[in-house]
């Protein structure tokens, strides 16, 4: 079944003053069913009265007539708060065209970080200037306020479901948490500056999909994404209203020089510390869309916007593969700019060994952007073969736990698990990826991913343990057919001294912030009088005179800060 739903090109306030068309409308055929709500086996709107706080009644779903294939609901085409299918529709829409976007980049189906199959959105969640994605509720939530300085009007109601930016990035939270859920409880404030960027540069790739927001945009700017903020601004109409004194006009930008060096971004805050790597991801792009525009542009100046938009589907599409592929690459555990830089590295050079153009841009801007000492840094070693492969078959060690142990408990020196160490396998992945090396070409491989504890010291007063344990492990890419190595990956930074003493200093400071403000709460402290974690909380888990912390992310809310 088809199904007709509309979506915003951008948020209200920005199409209007921008001249773009608020809504365009896109088609669903991937779920087996259409519920009211919307709902369907994988997202369900869940929308409450801003008022009373009851559950709203869900957007009326109107399934194909005899003999059609085309179902919609019975909602109107322009946008339209009261009554809230339209805000409801939309969420819902938009959250999809997300995960299928991923899903389609990685090669395999996207899974949560939670027990369930339905990721619920709450379109109203309340009366404040916020959303976030939730792990403990399932949820992502929007909430809605008043523009204290809406351009024309007096005041003006803002609904953060109506932004596809903000829609785009909750759900990208969402869907790394299901990818990588170390990330969720890392104390390493790269690891949740990575959830930050890569939440942003999935708004940016679902920006780049909307056929009215790229012809207004490479229109206005002679087929340059260089020197607009239509597409490097994220949240333009929640960042004006949530700052109007500054006169910024978005939350973030990805187009930056921002750098890790001293007096750059702030090392112990994700959201200001995202920019340096969303930066330095956006300014690739930006060189991937003018070497893809040359190579388009047939010399005919009245083709130059038609080649500016082919090089922006295709470059888009191919950087969201090199970085949601990468994502799947990364080792358990606490990650580093640098782990995904090596990363995307690994996966590129594994399948395009010849070509490395993009690889090159992005060892420039890492190196530029002190996320690494040097390009040496992201030398990654791929395609080679192990011994200890020879003999292993690739379906038992994905379906079986044992087979599993086994392997590892025999290869702890080809997975880095250190002698001392008890360690855990995580659940293995088969995956199909296609690649376009003159063709397409399909690569089967199977990720393999072990992690073990690190402990060391906390220094946090004496109101906590003296030690802390942090999470780090190896991720193998095993190629399904050949049972070469593709690459190998750990978040185990003994080889690595210098990136570690600064991870170090930096999980530190993070922490000692947390203490400061109050944030970081210790057992029992953390929960609600239902036993249930605190939303605006932190929580160390004391064992053994070391603390475990959990749910750092809940830090990430849109909003920088808590």
């Amino acid at each position: 079944m088809k199904v007709r739903v509309p979506l915003m090109v951008q948020d209200p306030m920005t199409a209007r003053y921008k001249g773009i068309a608020e809504v365009e409308h896109s088609y669903i055929t991937e779920e087996d069913f259409f519920l009211d709500g919307p709902v369907t086996e994988r997202v369900a709107v869940l929308d409450f009265d801003p008022g009373t706080g009851a559950l709203s009644p869900g957007a009326r779903f109107l399934p194909p007539g005899p003999g059609k294939t085309l179902g919609r609901y019975d909602v109107p085409d322009t946008v339209q708060t009261d009554p809230p299918g339209f805000i409801q529709v939309n969420a819902f829409a938009t959250v999809l065209k997300t995960i299928y976007m991923v899903e389609n980049a990685l090669g395999r189906r996207v899974t949560w970080a939670f027990d369930g199959p339905q990721l619920f959105v709450v379109p109203r969640a309340g009366d404040d200037a916020n959303a976030y994605y939730e792990r403990d509720s399932h949820s992502l939530q929007f909430f809605c306020f008043d523009h204290p300085d809406y351009p024309g009007d007096k005041a003006r109601r803002v609904h953060t479901c109506l932004s596809r930016d903000v829609v785009a990035h909750e759900t990208g939270h969402a869907i790394l948490d299901g990818i990588a859920p170390d990330l969720y409880d890392a104390v390493t404030p790269q690891s949740l500056a990575f959830h930050e960027a890569l939440a942003d540069l999935t708004a940016l790739f679902m920006a780049f999909r909307s056929p009215k927001l790229t012809d207004a945009v490479l229109g206005a700017t002679g087929g340059s994404i260089a020197d607009s903020n239509a597409f490097s601004a994220v949240a333009e109409e929640f960042g004006t209203a949530l700052e109007p004194a500054a006169h910024v006009g978005y939350l973030r930008n990805l187009k930056n020089d921002k750098t890790l060096k001293r007096g750059g971004a702030a090392r112990a805050e994700p959201h200001e510390l995202s920019e340096v790597l969303s930066g330095a991801l956006y300014a690739v792009m930006i060189k991937l869309h003018e070497k893809l525009k040359r190579e388009y542009d047939d010399g005919d100046a009245a083709a130059l916007f038609s080649a500016s938009g082919r090089a922006l589907a295709v470059g888009g599409d191919q950087l969201l593969r090199m970085l949601f592929r990468a994502v799947d690459y990364l080792p358990p555990g606490e990650v580093s700019f640098a782990d995904f830089g090596r990363a995307i590295i690994a996966d590129d050079q594994a399948h395009y060994p010849a070509t490395g153009d993009v690889r090159k841009w992005i060892k420039e801007e890492f190196v530029k952007r002190r996320m690494v000492l040097n390009a040496g840094a992201l030398q990654v070693k791929t395609n080679y073969r192990s011994r200890a492969l020879d003999d292993v078959d690739l379906e038992t060690l994905v379906e079986s736990d044992w087979a599993a142990y086994d392997f590892a408990n025999r290869n702890g020196r080809l997975l880095g698990i250190p002698a001392d160490k008890p360690f855990e396998v995580r659940p293995r992945l088969k995956v199909d990826k296609v690649y376009y090396t003159g063709g397409h070409k399909k690569v089967s491989e199977c990720l393999f991913k072990v992690s073990w504890t690190n402990v060391e010291p906390n220094g946090l007063g004496s109101r906590f343990p003296s030690r802390r344990r942090v999470t780090v492990g190896t991720t193998l890419a095993i190629d399904w057919d050949t049972k070469l190595v593709r690459a190998r990956l750990t978040s185990d930074r003994r080889g690595r001294p210098e990136e570690e003493k600064e991870q170090r200093r930096d999980r530190h400071a993070m922490l000692c912030g947390l203490v400061e403000a109050d944030l970081l709460k210790l057992d029992e402290d953390a929960l609600g009088p239902d036993g249930r974690p605190l939303r605006a909380a932190v929580r160390a888990e004391s064992t053994q005179d070391a603390i475990r912390v959990r749910g750092t992310a809940r830090t990430l809310h849109i909003v920088r800060g808590l």
